[in-house]
């Protein structure tokens, strides 16, 4: 009978303890990771824990979530266990579990529709501007994972930051080009001052305009089959 009731005390312990060293928490989990530095550098998830999403309020997740598998692209609303680590503790790990409860939703991220590659077909009142030595379409790649850009002006390229981008806003770093002598720079002139001039943009039809905080077209491409 002894034996029994230390079992029994035994076990209700430690349900007692797992129900004080464990909470159920909402979060939200970005599109896209980032690279952080954790014990190294790494691809950190983006989160919030709240229950409603905040614009721009996300932290580094500098751990695992298990039973979580994680597909970008998508914003997820989340549950998760947190629970105390019942193992001792390595110096570079964390003294949380993390487990997926229930996924509450999944949903794609407008923001990564610029995601392409696309060629321009107008900037300014230039229309169908070609790079004179390749006699090619010019070529521009968007990727708002990456919060970056690189384009084509047609004698020197560009590359840049995407400073910040949510549905329908987006502006652009001021871009590092090459340095190349051209003989007409009217096509890069338009096409660094329209980058700089950038506030929105939309998305239709396969194309995608961009304009300024007035709503003028700055420039307007054509996605790539």
């Amino acid at each position: 009978m002894k034996i029994y009731l230390s079992l029994i005390v035994i076990i209700l312990s430690v349900m007692s303890c797992e129900k004080e060293g464990t909470d159920i928490e909402t979060w939200w989990i970005n599109s896209s990771k980032k690279d952080c530095v954790g014990v190294g550098p790494m691809s950190c998830l983006q989160i919030q824990k709240a229950k409603t999403l905040e614009e721009g309020n996300w932290q580094f997740f500098y751990d695992q979530i298990q039973g979580f598998d994680y597909e970008p692209g998508y914003i997820y609303q989340i549950k998760v266990k947190v629970s105390d680590r019942s193992t001792p503790v390595p110096a570079d790990a964390s003294s949380k579990v993390y487990q997926l409860v229930e996924i509450m939703s999944k949903e794609m991220d407008e923001n990564l529709r610029i995601t392409n590659t696309w060629k321009l077909l107008k900037v300014g009142e230039i229309e169908n501007p070609i790079n004179k030595k390749s006699n090619e379409t010019l070529i521009f790649e968007f990727n708002a994972s990456e919060m970056s850009f690189f384009g084509d002006m047609g004698c020197n390229t560009v590359r840049g930051k995407i400073q910040s981008i949510d549905s329908t806003n987006i502006e652009f770093g001021p871009g590092a080009s090459t340095k190349m002598a051209c003989i007409d720079m009217s096509v890069e002139n338009e096409i660094l001052k329209a980058i700089t001039a950038t506030k929105t943009y939309q998305i239709g039809e396969n194309q995608l305009t961009l304009l300024d905080d007035n709503g003028a077209v700055l420039m307007v491409f054509q996605a790539v089959d």
